[in-house]
């Protein structure tokens, strides 16, 4: 199928979206929204109007009411972690993608026939994923059973429960040091379920008594986003953590059976063809 890049209009919310694919010069590539952003010059009065040496607004958004501009970007962070999918993921993996925004790692795996449950807090993305996701074929069967799942969830809260999965992803969403907090609070919950964090053959039974892989977690983070130092303490702050080898990696290959992988991003190397 080829990818029509033209601009759409998503019915619900009125806002114009542009198709994202992850490579640009492949038709069959996995692709997501993003929300076009027009101009709106904010004009004085009278002669101000005509006058160009006059100060102007800088372009806004023109994005629904309470909608997160960063919840609608495509950014660099999404596509490393989308190519790292393409070449790690094991397609019978149940994938749970945690502050999504417009979910390209998300829509990538469920190309490769994961399963899929994105989740984010701002509910224009999690519109713009569901419409990319019926687009591309991805939203079959009904109720949980669906094959993708979009889901608002608060990262910020401790009051939430994350949804089962084996993988979860987190690309570049430390946008506040509460958004960290919260994500590392999420994240020591899903692995102190293991009694030795070490560990990297640690199975638990299920209710047929059929032993099956503890959940993994992958976070994506680009070297200058200063909330994921802030992360990186919390992290550190629980005592099942060896201070010592919890760290961010330039090493993109990760070990399959790894309960956390913390990929360090360059986003002078993103690929975009």
């Amino acid at each position: 199928m080829i990818i029509d890049l033209k601009p759409r209009l998503l019915t619900n919310s009125n806002t114009n979206v542009v198709p994202v694919p992850l490579r640009r010069s492949d038709g069959s590539s996995p692709w997501c929204y993003a929300a076009i952003l027009s101009p709106i010059i904010a004009m004085g009065d009278g002669d101000d109007v005509e006058d160009d040496t006059a100060p102007q607004q800088p372009p806004s958004p023109t994005l629904p009411p309470g909608a997160n501009f960063l919840a609608t970007q495509v950014w660099p962070s999404s596509r490393i972690a989308s190519f790292v999918i393409e070449k790690h993921l094991d397609p019978s993996w149940t994938v749970c993608e945690l502050g999504c925004g417009p979910a390209l790692p998300s829509l990538t795996a469920a190309k490769m026939g994961a399963k899929v449950i994105a989740t984010d807090y701002d509910l224009f993305a999690l519109e713009m994923v569901r419409a990319a996701a019926e687009e591309q074929g991805f939203v079959a069967g009904d109720g949980e059973d669906q094959r993708f799942i979009t889901r608002q969830f608060d990262l910020t809260s401790k009051e939430n429960e994350l949804p089962s999965a084996d993988l979860y992803i987190m690309s570049d969403v430390f946008e506040s040091s509460a958004v960290a907090e919260g994500a590392a609070w999420h994240v020591q919950s899903l692995l102190s379920k293991s009694d030795n964090d070490d560990s990297v053959t640690k199975t638990t039974k299920n209710s047929d008594d059929a032993t099956k892989p503890m959940s993994r977690v992958w976070v994506f983070a680009q070297s200058d986003r200063s909330q994921r130092d802030f992360f990186l303490a919390k992290m550190r702050e629980c005592h099942n953590f060896n201070n010592k080898t919890l760290g961010w990696t330039s090493n993109h290959t990760p070990d399959r059976d790894a309960r956390l992988w913390l990929f360090d991003l360059d986003e002078t190397v993103v690929q975009y063809n």
